[in-house]
């Protein structure tokens, strides 16, 4: 266990912040924001197959006694409930967030989209009042944003988020599960996938760049989200003994986690409007703890008590 642990997380950050941060440095993007390099964008999408990559080659350098069932048969038949819930509870999570982050912040609401749209003007070159002029009626524009995020980005983003839930979920959680306890084992391992974020989060993914306490308070802040969220990715693993649910809910947040910056005066900062925020997150942290309810607190037969 101790073997198969130390080669995934070594070679799972190894590739992630061997590639991310020599490529920021020589990119810009600690200076300028992840936003500023369609490359880094591109290298950023090719680190999530890392954890898939270090599962992999985890297994491969241990006996086969040994080796990890990293669970990622999709076993959609006897599942088709666990699914659904992966694939719609992130969207309900994230409008709770946000109405949680814009009752606490209402001076940052903007119900007409203005500020969004002064934000991509100024990224496109074009003028705001000329895309507030072409754009078509506010409400077909959220319908269309909404529908997109609901029926669309999460089977496309499902496949990157599969690259990293063989690893978090497929083979660091059960293998952490082997020494402690399932609840243990969930909060561990999000906070470790928390962490595998930093050098992105020091680009400003997520987060930004303009907050108090920057990149440190965007780390923690991820770490705590992440641990949050990845008690609820465990019991979809624990439930489903599959990946792939893993995989649906979390391309499904990505897919909706940025919904709420179309109203927002204030863009991505650590309080919110993503579910990832400390605000926004709320809800999120109200469903992990529903989760990891649920999860055994019983430390396993063959670990040492302490």
């Amino acid at each position: 266990m101790k073997k198969r642990l130390a080669i995934y997380l070594a070679v799972t950050f190894g590739l992630s912040w061997g590639l991310l941060i020599p490529a920021g440095i020589a990119l810009g993007t600690f200076e300028n924001g992840e936003s500023s390099s369609a490359a880094m964008m591109g290298l950023i999408a090719v680190s999530m197959f890392f954890p898939l990559v270090g599962a992999l080659v985890a297994n491969a350098m241990v006996g086969r006694d040994a080796r990890m069932d990293l669970a990622w048969r999709p076993l959609v038949g006897q599942n088709v409930g666990v699914y659904l819930v992966a694939w719609l509870l992130p969207a309900v999570i994230t409008l709770l967030g946000c109405l949680a982050f814009f009752a606490l912040n209402p001076r940052w609401f903007d119900p007409t989209m203005g500020s969004y749209l002064r934000t991509v003007a100024a990224a496109t070159g074009a003028s705001a009042e000329q895309l507030m002029a072409e754009q078509p009626p506010l409400p077909a524009v959220v319908a269309g944003t909404v529908l997109s995020a609901l029926a669309v980005a999460p089977f496309i983003n499902m496949i990157p988020a599969f690259g990293e839930e063989v690893g978090w979920r497929g083979m660091l959680y059960p293998t952490l599960g082997e020494a402690m306890s399932e609840r243990s084992a969930a909060l561990v391992s999000g906070a470790i996938w928390g962490l595998w974020h930093a050098p992105v989060i020091a680009m400003g993914h997520n987060y930004g760049m303009g907050y108090v306490g920057f990149p440190f308070a965007g780390i923690l802040t991820m770490i705590l989200t992440c641990t949050a969220l990845g008690c609820f990715l465990s019991y979809l693993r624990m439930c489903s003994s599959s990946v792939w649910p893993c995989a649906l809910a979390h391309g499904a947040l990505n897919a909706v986690a940025n919904i709420g910056l179309l109203f927002c005066t204030c863009g991505s900062t650590p309080l919110g409007p993503s579910p990832l925020g400390l605000e926004a997150g709320i809800p999120l942290v109200a469903l992990a703890i529903a989760c990891w309810l649920q999860l055994s607190g019983d430390v396993p037969d063959n670990s040492p008590t302490v």
